[in-house]
């Protein structure tokens, strides 16, 4: 479950995502996991990360998965051991720590089994080998953004409430959820696959029912899968089919399966868990899909009377989402 509450629940923890590669924050934020547990979600930029261990496994100053997977035993040390979490003066169990590279930032997880009552506190004690100037950022999901608490200097200890169970229609969840759907479906590679998937559509039925397959492969967010290069290399497979795939394509052709690979290429990438994130985040996508569809249909029925540009339209989407896609891929490794 480690790699199920990644990145997302660190980056929105503020009003505009942005700011979680703020240098000099970290960013940190407890929700509710499996059997009682509670997932500690700390972001931080690299810079700040070669700060507190020595992550960099091949000291040629870049960062890469790799890095983090063979240094897993300096982070406990140098960030986990200096962040305990205690109840009522009674330590919590620290327990599944992982660390994924992110964009720009390094996002890091635990899961902690406390005593079931009384308020959470933790001390930052890394403030105290990092520059005078970082602060933590603490949030709950208990207050949303009225809950977040702030750590510097000398003041390191914090007080939080205990978050609470999210419903099934967790509104800050679905909210999240939102937000990351159209962030993570509004970069270049998976812009250029759904456009093509519209393009290789005839009228608004065909196209209509795009979107449905779209969203039926989509439905894997809901999996909380945690392979990362799969998404990449899904995503490409379905838009290779689609320049073979017929102007019209009925739902009995075999190749009509290109929407739904497409839909679980950009859903593996998702890593979320919750219900409610992972509805959120269909919606992002289905909205994306909708505006698509309204432009892309009838540019699809002007270019498919032009054999050779449609071709050409094709091949440089497919292109685009190859190359973006591969890079993408190349920096999970």
């Amino acid at each position: 479950m480690r790699r199920l509450h990644l990145v997302i629940a660190g980056v929105l923890l503020v009003t505009f995502p942005a700011r979680a590669h703020d240098a000099d924050v970290l960013y940190a934020r407890l929700e509710p996991g499996p059997a009682g547990t509670l997932i500690e979600i700390v972001t931080l930029t690299n810079a700040s990360l070669a700060l507190l261990a020595p992550v960099d496994a091949n000291d040629d100053g870049v960062l890469t998965q790799a890095d983090l997977d063979a240094r897993a035993d300096a982070l406990k040390a140098g960030v986990w051991s200096d962040m305990p979490l205690s109840v009522g003066g009674v330590a919590c169990t620290r327990s599944d720590e992982a660390a994924q590279l992110e964009d720009g930032f390094v996002a890091l997880t635990a899961s902690w089994r406390c005593p079931e009552e009384g308020d959470l506190r933790q001390d930052f004690k890394v403030l105290r080998v990092l520059p005078t100037n970082y602060r933590v950022v603490l949030g709950s999901q208990l207050d949303g953004e009225r809950g977040r608490r702030f750590a510097q200097g000398v003041f390191t200890a914090l007080e939080v409430p205990r978050p609470k169970a999210p419903g099934l229609f967790d509104g800050d969840r679905l909210r999240r959820g939102l937000e990351q759907g159209v962030r993570d479906n509004g970069v270049v590679e998976a812009l250029a696959a759904l456009l093509l998937i519209f393009l290789t559509a005839r009228g608004v039925r065909g196209g209509g029912l795009r979107v449905a397959l779209l969203m039926l492969g989509a439905c894997v967010v809901f999996s909380g899968s945690a392979a990362l290069l799969a998404g990449p290399v899904t995503l490409s497979l379905g838009v290779l089919m689609l320049v073979f795939l017929p102007p019209g394509a009925g739902p009995g052709r075999l190749l009509v399966v290109a929407p739904v690979l497409v839909g679980i290429g950009l859903g593996l990438r998702s890593r979320l868990s919750a219900f409610g994130d992972g509805l959120g985040w269909l919606c992002g996508l289905l909205l994306l899909a909708v505006a698509l569809l309204a432009g892309g249909v009838p540019m699809g029925d002007i270019l498919q009377r032009r054999v050779r540009l449609f071709l050409v339209v094709k091949l440089v989407l497919v292109a685009v989402v190859l190359v973006s896609a591969g890079l993408r891929a190349l920096r999970l490794e």
